[in-house]
């Protein structure tokens, strides 16, 4: 049964418990595949990328991840064989990121299966629409509000 919103709970407690629903639901559906949600996320930047590269600064700043905890999942990626460090042809002090077919064809199928899960929710194209526009605006709204935060402190 949908619960209506609750003045109690906040409009940040509702965005807390969405968080942890599809933190758990992004878990358990890239979890079978075998790699992390961070994993995941590095081969979908990548994978959008042209040619399917990226320089790895690039997808710190798409991410917001530091460079140290970058060089982990790319660690681990490379090993797994789903991405491959080159250098960069305009840079070869500089590497460059590529996803492999393994590593593509990986994205792909764990991007199917969560587009799988969201349509199992049952909602219409126009519900959809209509959540996709207010948590865009949402997340806008916090980022926003984050960043006056920060330039506050600094």
């Amino acid at each position: 049964m949908a619960e209506q919103f609750s003045g109690t709970d906040g409009l940040l407690g509702h965005v807390v418990r969405l968080n942890v629903a599809v933190d758990r639901v992004l878990n358990e559906t890239v979890g079978a595949s075998g790699i992390s949600v961070a994993d995941y996320l590095v081969l979908g930047v990548v994978r959008r990328s042209p040619d399917h590269r990226s320089a790895p600064t690039a997808i710190c700043e798409v991410l917001g991840r530091t460079t140290g905890g970058m060089s982990l999942t790319l660690d681990r990626l490379e090993s797994a064989g789903l991405v491959r460090r080159l250098p960069d042809p305009g840079d070869r002090r500089r590497v460059v990121v590529e996803a492999t077919t393994t590593g593509i064809d990986l994205a792909k199928r764990v991007n199917a299966d969560l587009h799988a899960w969201e349509d199992s929710l049952g909602l219409s194209d126009d519900e959809r629409a209509t959540l996709a526009r207010v948590i865009g605006r949402l997340t806008e709204a916090i980022d926003d509000a984050s960043d006056h935060i920060a330039a506050a402190v600094s």
